[in-house]
């Protein structure tokens, strides 16, 4: 297996109904092929990690530069693994936010408008900080004797941040709604979308 991170730009930005749709393609597209990932979207920009068999993967890189949504795509880093640091999603989502930035030990200095494709490969840093609240803990045979509560303080860590990314996703919907809501009436479209979005927040 390999893991692949990169790095791109949003040709336009995406609206709350556009980032589900892209994470629902996601979900479905990369559940088929066996991938898993973290994708985070923020100031018009995208971070994300995929992983899964080397020719799935690759193909798949080479269709998001192929897709007219990514501009000035960058690959962080390519290496191959032994097991899966996101093994519970088909694709994780966190949108980037000022408040998110500020909850996370050794962010406080980086903003929101410090999220760009420039910084982020300037600062490997700041990536690992990121990606490192949503790895699946890998146990090594030398510490497997740690005491209990640490293995349940890391098990609640990636509890937290399991659900860290069930409430970015749920609040795409609702800005979602309020976009189309300010816009006029809403219609069946906006509840097949609701149904759409319980049913991914469900897990089903």
């Amino acid at each position: 297996m390999i893991q692949i991170s990169y790095l791109s730009k949003a040709s336009s930005p995406m609206s709350a109904a556009q980032l589900i749709s892209l994470l629902q393609q996601c979900h479905a597209n990369n559940t088929a092929r066996g991938v898993t990932g973290m994708l985070f979207y923020g100031n018009g920009t995208f971070l994300q990690v995929i992983e899964g068999e080397a020719t799935t993967v690759d193909e798949l890189v080479g269709k998001i530069a192929r897709d007219p949504r990514h501009e000035d795509i960058r690959i962080l880093s390519r290496k191959a693994i032994e097991h899966r640091e996101h093994p519970d999603w088909s694709m994780g989502f966190e949108q980037v936010t000022a408040e998110g930035l500020s909850d996370v030990a050794g962010l406080r200095d980086f903003s929101e408008s410090d999220f760009t494709p420039d910084v982020l490969a300037a600062r490997k840093d700041v990536v690992e900080t990121l990606m490192d609240r949503f790895r699946a803990p890998h146990w090594d045979p030398l510490v497997r004797e740690l005491d209990a509560k640490d293995k349940v303080l890391e098990h609640l860590r990636t509890a937290l941040a399991r659900q860290r990314g069930r409430a970015s996703f749920a609040t795409l919907v609702i800005e979602s709604l309020a976009e189309a809501g300010r816009k006029g009436p809403l219609g069946e479209e906006h509840q097949r979308l609701c149904e759409s979005a319980l049913k991914s927040l469900r897990g089903g």
